[in-house]
């Protein structure tokens, strides 16, 4: 079974998320912004990296101050 575009891109950020922050997958959620995750400027820069590596799309880091956290960044990168 094939997962849509935003499964795949959602999972990506949250690995990335949870690798960055040393934490469980399980406990990143989807709808906190990624400040209040307690993400370094660094890290937010190492996300856009991780991003591109597994999704092959370009994040740029103000894509991840205009959509602050990884249900809105989804939907932004998922558009065609």
């Amino acid at each position: 079974m094939v997962s849509s575009p935003r499964t795949a891109l959602t999972i990506a950020a949250i690995a990335a998320i949870a690798s960055l922050l040393g934490i469980d997958a399980a406990a990143v959620s989807t709808s906190t912004p990624f400040s209040d995750m307690g993400l370094s400027s660094l890290q937010l820069a190492r996300l856009t990296a991780h991003l591109e590596d597994a999704m092959g799309v370009e994040v740029s880091l103000t894509a991840l101050f205009d959509h602050p956290d990884i249900e809105q960044l989804v939907e932004y990168l998922a558009v065609p």
